[in-house]
């Protein structure tokens, strides 16, 4: 008779908990079907993708507050080089003047640099090369020959015009940009920023959930050894 009634407390006592294990256990397998991706540890979450925003590629490069070589010669590129040879160092392609207004993508025209006495300055060859990427600069042999060549012949209106350290500061950007360097500061200012994950929030939840049910666990047992 007191086996029968201790099996009836015990089925009781497990049956309450029935509810509360099934839900921490529902809670854990869905922290676990979240996760995508092996080891990155983030969530998949159905968010409407931010529509692109549209990209300005001649205004001028945003400094940070503590910039590096890298990034001031970025900004004397964008100054002084960029008209001509590009905003990504493409050179002077059809794609890259229609970037402009209508009145400007014609560099040879009337009033512009087209050679005559009334154009502006000095003669724009019609071939304007690329200077960015591994092809546009393997005849340099490094980063000092690269270096006197640009402080020597650009820009090639006024040749020597910049100052040493906006020639040095070009000049590693040119380098770095092309793939010729992997200088820390090249590498921190030219990352793409990573979209956000949740990796380490769902680390905190699962582990959580792990938690929960051990202590369930513990719980239900203990109660059936007092019974």
């Amino acid at each position: 008779m007191r086996s029968s009634e201790s099996k009836n407390s015990v089925n009781r006592t497990t049956s309450r908990w029935r509810p509360w294990l099934a839900l921490v256990l529902v809670t854990g397998g869905l922290l676990l079907a979240g996760f995508r991706g092996g080891s990155t540890g983030s969530i998949a979450l159905d968010l409407q993708p931010e529509p692109t925003p549209t990209i300005d590629r001649l205004a001028p490069p945003v400094m940070p507050e503590h910039p590096t070589q890298f990034d001031i010669g970025r900004s004397v590129y964008h100054l002084n080089c960029m008209p001509c040879h590009g905003d990504q160092g493409q050179g002077l392609t059809d794609e890259f003047r229609a970037l402009w207004v209508e009145d400007h993508q014609n560099c040879w025209a009337r009033g512009c640099h087209g050679g005559r006495v009334e154009d502006e300055g000095y003669t724009l060859p019609h071939t304007i090369p690329p200077v960015i990427g591994p092809t546009p600069l393997a005849r340099f042999k490094s980063v000092d020959e690269l270096y006197e060549y640009v402080r020597n012949t650009q820009p090639v209106q006024r040749p020597g015009a910049l100052s040493e350290a906006d020639y040095r500061a070009v000049t590693a950007f040119l380098w770095q940009a092309s793939g010729y360097s992997s200088a820390d500061d090249m590498l921190a200012s030219s990352a793409t920023p990573s979209q956000p994950v949740l990796g380490d929030v769902a680390i905190i939840l699962l582990g959580s959930g792990m938690v929960i049910t051990a202590g369930a666990v513990w719980v239900i047992r203990r109660r059936n050894r007092r019974v």
